[in-house]
């Protein structure tokens, strides 16, 4: 029997073999679905959307937190042939007429026919366009036409797009190969499906294809931390974990140190004694956090060769690089003067300053790295990372929206190199610090100044002034920080990465904004700077 093609179909057949359950740990008890139930709740969605005037093509949105609703919805819209719009939703509307701005800009970029809305946001969506998510409403009577492998299933926006928002379009073909990329992690050599713990928000691609969609495809049981009970305490995403025998999950590098900290803080030591997978992935892997979850293992009984890393991106589907299971997560200590001032990742030797760089495994698609000429480059020279293969986007939807493909290769925007088959990410070219003839990277000056005490972990953000090559570095202070503290981070920052920053702000917590995802929003923090609204301790 053939692989399903589309997101429909593998749900049907996972359904017919009745296996697949979706949990929710919700503040009020667990809520849970089998996939056959999934099914039948998406038909009778597919029909309410079919009795909205909703097309096969026509795109639909759904917005709102880790409820059961998003995923019956989500189903809902592919069983009617239509294509799916994750609507971001970030955990705190520090400006509500700016996120109404967003969301206008989002719907509209992919032109959305409906919007299924937690009741409490529909308002913010245009007249006419949001429906509440709870169930029920007329039905259609005529069948519902299933998506081709060719129909697009989702667009993915990624997490922070702005005024001018462009969309990945992603097709069920692509969707499916994806899936099938990701068998190696999800799955065990006997064809039985690692038991999955989730809290990343399903609009963001670590959350929705390999917890939403993957079950579909694998029959594996999911259980979903809502992502707002995990931003109030961290912690139980570990113990979610204990309590429920979790084999695989994954976040960001600042998620597992928070849930480190408050482990700390509270004297615990949940045992993960059942983790074979925990990847960090959406954001580079920050040595200092890899190192304490290692130095932490006894205690929580977390074998460290469970640790890995992933790369990935929305225009391609999601991953593109990952390491094996239990293949361990190890870093490349390479000379930081060599990779600014050359772009080589050369081995670092004595006491030299050094740049740790963890690795994302293998390939799982076709990737080259390019040089600024177009030229592919050898083994640990740093350029372009450039995709081609099966699970990528077809391309992007919104106005003036770019073209990303040359000669059939995904430019990516990434930089990073490859050494003895396996990849290393460096950082965006877009977030390049060009300071006295070198190149750096942000991640290491965020990373220098967050080891100072005083300084909130992952709450520093490096940048140049425009036109300059002034770096001036954001770091959020901890509560009985000295006063002194800028001076501190100056000084630690110089030693560690070999040229100081021109300034450091000192702000209060939560002033630097990152997205639901954990990723450091640099663009929007340095435009806060040179517009004057960032306001010192």
């Amino acid at each position: 029997m053939s692989a399903p093609a589309t997101v429909p179909e593998a749900l049907l057949a996972t359904a017919g073999r009745s296996v697949g359950e979706y949990l929710f740990h919700l503040e009020d008890g667990v809520a849970s679905f089998s996939c056959a139930e999934l099914a039948e709740r998406a038909g009778r969605g597919a029909q309410c959307l079919l009795a909205l005037g909703v097309e096969p093509g026509d795109t639909v949105g759904v917005l709102g937190p880790n409820r059961p609703e998003w995923v019956v919805w989500a189903f809902a819209t592919w069983f009617a042939g239509a294509v799916l719009v994750p609507v971001q939703l970030p955990l705190r509307i520090r400006d509500p007429e700016a996120y109404v701005e967003q969301l206008r800009s989002v719907v509209g970029a992919a032109g959305c026919r409906r919007v299924l809305a937690e009741p409490g946001l529909a308002a913010a969506l245009p007249d006419g366009l949001a429906m509440s998510w709870e169930e029920g409403g007329e039905r259609s009577a005529a069948d519902p036409v299933l998506p081709t492998p060719e129909d697009a299933a989702v667009i993915q926006f990624s997490s922070g797009s702005t005024a001018a928002p462009k969309g990945a379009r992603l097709t069920h073909r692509a969707v499916a190969a994806q899936m099938e990329l990701l068998r190696e992690a999800y799955e065990r050599e006997d064809g039985s499906s690692r038991r999955l713990v989730n809290w990343t928000p399903f609009f963001h691609d670590l959350g929705l294809f390999p917890n939403l969609i993957r079950p579909a495809f694998s029959g594996a049981t999911i259980h979903q931390l809502p992502t707002d009970r995990f931003a109030r305490d961290p912690a139980e995403w570990l113990r979610l974990i204990e309590r429920t025998g979790a084999a695989i999950t994954a976040g960001p590098a600042s998620a597992y140190g928070s849930a480190l900290r408050a482990l700390e803080r509270r004297g615990e030591k949940p045992d993960l004694g059942s983790l074979e997978a925990a990847y960090f992935g959406a954001e580079p892997v920050d040595p200092g956090v890899a190192e304490r979850l290692v130095a932490s293992a006894p205690d929580l009984n977390l074998d460290p060769e469970a640790l890995g890393a992933a790369y990935g991106l929305a225009e391609a589907v999601m991953a593109a690089s990952y390491t094996a299971p239990g293949a361990g997560l190890h870093f490349d200590r390479v000379s930081l003067a060599q990779l600014t001032g050359a772009g080589v990742a050369a081995p670092a030797d004595g006491e030299e300053p050094v740049r740790m760089i963890a690795t994302c495994g293998s390939p799982r698609t076709d990737l080259r790295i390019v040089g600024p000429q177009g030229g592919e480059l050898p083994e640990r020279r740093v350029g372009e990372i450039q995709l081609q293969g099966s699970s990528l986007m077809s391309g992007y939807v919104g106005e003036e929206a770019p073209d990303p493909f040359r000669g059939g290769w995904l430019c990516t925007g990434d930089l990073g190199y490859l050494a003895d088959g396996e990849l290393f990410v460096t950082g965006r070219a877009k977030d390049v610090i060009i300071a006295m003839g070198s190149n750096y990277y942000p991640d290491d000056f965020e990373w220098a100044a967050g080891r100072v005490e005083g300084v909130r972990p992952g709450r520093c953000i490096a940048f140049a002034k425009p036109e300059t090559e002034e770096v001036v570095i954001l770091v959020e202070a901890r509560d009985g920080a000295p006063d002194d503290l800028g001076s501190r981070v100056k000084r630690t920052v110089a030693a560690s990465v070999g040229i100081g920053p021109s300034e450091v702000v000192v702000l209060p917590p939560g002033t630097l904004e990152k997205t639901t995802s954990g990723k450091l929003r640099r663009a929007a923090m340095r435009e806060a700077y040179s517009s004057g609204q960032l306001i010192d301790r």
